[in-house]
């Protein structure tokens, strides 16, 4: 009975990651179809990204959740599928911020699991230290990205920073995700103690 029940949780999980990669092809291949080159160097980033996590798992032969994972990938989704494709970044009133916060939470999370655990290339931070680190972590991936989003304007005027209170809101949004996620890692290494 456990047999199936975790083959059954095993096979809805795959689903979930390949409608997800779906979900991220389609984009990809919509603007290529249509010639917008750009645009497509754009959606293949978020392709990489998503087989990035099995690469990076195979090169340090460190696991990570199917939870986070899946959190990851989804936030790949919320940019791609839905900011983009979708155009909810233009439709939807603080879908930046909100993704902003949600994508500073992610890898801030990220980050703290895999800097706790032990991998082919290091040793396990203590669990402060690695709180500490992925905050850092987490916002420093935020500052590149606002740096990427300059240059992209810069290079192909795509409008992808609506200002200065636009860029600063984004930062100052990625500091309270990477401090919640800090928080709620904080609260779980505790859980597991006990």
């Amino acid at each position: 009975m456990r047999h199936v029940e975790a083959e059954r949780k095993f096979s809805l999980s795959r689903t979930v990651e390949t409608f997800f990669s779906i979900l991220l092809l389609v984009p990809f291949v919509a603007s290529l179809l249509f010639g917008r080159l750009v645009q497509s160097i754009g959606y293949f980033v978020y392709v990489f990204a998503d087989r990035f996590i099995d690469i990076y798992e195979r090169i340090v032969r460190q696991e990570l959740s199917d939870g986070l994972r899946k959190l990851l990938k989804l936030h790949l989704v919320f940019h791609s599928f839905f900011g983009h494709f979708l155009r909810f970044y233009d439709l939807v009133p603080l879908w930046d911020k909100a993704l902003h916060f949600f994508g500073s939470f992610i890898i801030a999370c990220t980050f703290c699991f895999v800097l706790s655990q032990d991998s082919k290339y290091w040793s396990a931070l203590s669990e402060r230290l690695s709180r500490f680190v992925s905050f850092l972590l987490a916002n420093f991936a935020g500052v590149l990205w606002e740096i990427s989003e300059f240059v992209a304007d810069k290079l192909f005027s795509l409008n992808a920073q609506r200002g200065l209170d636009d860029t600063m809101f984004d930062l100052i949004f990625n500091i309270f995700g990477s401090y919640f996620a800090i928080r709620f890692a904080e609260k779980l290494f505790r859980e597991r103690k006990v």
